[in-house]
């Protein structure tokens, strides 16, 4: 019994003094202090990059498409016809880039390159004036993005977070002519 005592009051010294020499080794910046600090950048940082975000989806783009018209998987078949539907029956101008056409290899290839992902269709693009393209995701973000517009505009406005089908493509141009 005195053994397990004494291991546990010497267990507790050397515990406090590990937490003396941590607290004599801290700069004399208050702990509260490094946490709102690195709070403050994280805030920052975020603002930041949904600043970029916002100013992206608003400059004019055109949208690629990058399907397989002779794709076999029903799931892939039945979400690029879901896709390409949705963008018909809402306007958006875009482009079709067919993964099983010959033709457009090379550029399939390049959107395979962006993206990270081969052989996986849909997949979505924005192409800027500058020429730069970007991945936009795959079906599971445009499905997201139409499940979201159905929202209320009461929660909408209080996320201004959350993406929706028209924050993403009110600017799509049919080309920057």
């Amino acid at each position: 019994m005195s053994l397990i005592i004494n291991t546990l009051i010497i267990s507790f010294i050397l515990l406090v003094t590990q937490i003396h020499v941590a607290n004599n080794n801290i700069s004399e910046v208050s702990p509260r202090k490094r946490i709102s600090d690195r709070k403050g950048n994280i805030v920052r940082r975020y603002q930041d990059q949904r600043a970029h975000q916002i100013r992206i989806m608003s400059d004019p783009k055109k949208l690629i498409c990058l399907v397989s018209l002779g794709c076999h998987d029903r799931t892939q078949s039945s979400n690029q016809e879901k896709a390409l539907s949705w963008f018909a029956s809402r306007k958006v101008p875009h482009t079709i880039v067919d993964g099983m056409d010959g033709e457009q290899r090379d550029r399939r290839n390049k959107l395979f390159d962006i993206s990270g992902i081969r052989g996986n269709y849909p997949q979505f693009f924005f192409e800027y004036e500058d020429g730069t393209i970007n991945f936009f995701g795959s079906f599971d973000k445009i499905d997201q993005l139409n499940e979201t517009s159905s929202l209320p505009a009461d929660v909408l406005s209080q996320h201004p977070e959350v993406e929706t089908w028209d924050k993403s493509f009110s600017s799509c141009v049919e080309s920057f002519s």
